[in-house]
């Protein structure tokens, strides 16, 4: 792994024990399945879904979104190269775009069935905490990793704005999925700007208008700019989590999560 890799890891570590810890002491919600199942399973799959894009892209390093905005630079490639921008408004508009880009990403894995049995792994989980965070199928995180490499090399966005993007989305995914409430005053402040785990939770939801809803990762324009946006009731009932055909299940285990898009 790169020292700027290390340094990204070492961050999301950070960052996913800070809400790790904030969820057990002020949870927003009672977990209707066991921790030590869902750490272990959850953990298992995150690891296999960062080894093996990892063991891909040793091998062919433009295909992570770093290694292709390195070569972007280098062959002058992409829209922001073309049109000339200096650093200050470049890396920030390539921070921007990239968050556009996840958004898209997103909307077209609940829309095309292909791609939403690989994603319908990280939806049926009936509880959503920080080790949801980790629940997405290898393939999907192989397939996001290429995409974001397209998106990065077609955009010509700088090095810096990438490891930027790449560490904000990973900390915004724990923060998103973790279960916690903010104050109700912080909310305010906050969701017009930033997508918080009461907005996310709505996309968890059983309910299929909902689920196809609040796709944002990091800024909740997006979701509101195109019309995705579904607002939290202002006295939250209780509500299902995941999805309704697996509500009857038990917590599932490592081998039922990477078969599922299979079956």
């Amino acid at each position: 792994m790169s020292q700027i890799g290390l340094i990204r890891f070492g961050i999301f570590l950070v960052v996913f024990a800070v809400f790790a810890l904030l969820e057990r002491r002020y949870p927003a919600r009672q977990w209707r399945t066991t921790m030590r199942q869902r750490w272990l399973s959850h953990g298992a799959l995150g690891g296999l879904s960062l080894i093996i894009p990892s063991l891909v892209l040793r091998l062919i390093p433009i295909l992570a979104a770093v290694g292709a905005a390195g070569w972007a630079a280098r062959a002058h490639f992409g829209l922001l190269h073309w049109l000339g921008l200096p650093a200050l408004i470049a890396i920030p508009a390539a921070i921007l775009l990239m968050d556009l880009a996840i958004y898209g990403q997103h909307r077209a894995m609940h829309r095309w069935p292909w791609l939403w049995r690989l994603h319908a792994v990280h939806h049926h989980d009936h509880d959503l905490d920080v080790t949801t965070a980790l629940r997405f199928h290898p393939a999907e995180i192989l397939l996001s990793t290429l995409y974001k490499a397209s998106a990065a090399a077609l955009l010509g966005a700088p090095l810096i704005a990438i490891v930027i993007h790449e560490t904000l989305l990973s900390a915004m995914a724990i923060f998103n999925h973790a279960n916690i409430a903010l104050p109700a005053r912080v909310e305010r402040l906050v969701q017009p700007l930033l997508v918080t785990p009461t907005m996310h939770v709505r996309h968890h939801s059983t309910v299929r208008q909902e689920h196809d809803a609040n796709y944002g990762n990091m800024l909740s324009l997006w979701d509101r700019l195109f019309a995705s946006y579904c607002p939290e009731p202002p006295m939250p009932a209780p509500f299902a989590i995941g999805l309704a055909e697996t509500q009857a299940r038990g917590v599932t285990g490592l081998r039922w999560l990477i078969a599922l898009p299979f079956r």
